[in-house]
């Protein structure tokens, strides 16, 4: 199979060619997101925390989709694009 024709690049090439802040927006937000609700459901069943105020939640919210979905995004933008690189350079 040539690389042209592997499903990873072409894949790759479609979400590349839309953007780094695309991929953040849309992959960091969906995991930030479920990782939060991870965390909440942990928090809520096994430790017996619950959100005090508004404010808790929030900051927790926005902790996980921030930090939490930023570095995923950015982890794998620079993973894929190395494995990019990598299927697609001449040899």
């Amino acid at each position: 199979m040539e690389n042209s024709e592997d499903p990873f690049v072409q894949k790759w090439k479609k979400t590349r060619d839309k953007g780094l802040l695309r991929h953040l927006i849309s992959s960091g937000l969906s995991f930030g997101i479920l990782l939060f609700v991870v965390l909440t459901a942990f928090n809520y069943f096994a430790s017996d925390v619950i959100f005090k105020s508004t404010y808790d939640f929030l900051v927790q919210l926005l902790i996980s989709i921030i930090i939490g979905g930023g570095f995923y995004a950015l982890m794998t933008w620079f993973l894929n694009e190395l494995m990019y690189k990598r299927k697609t350079e001449n040899k």
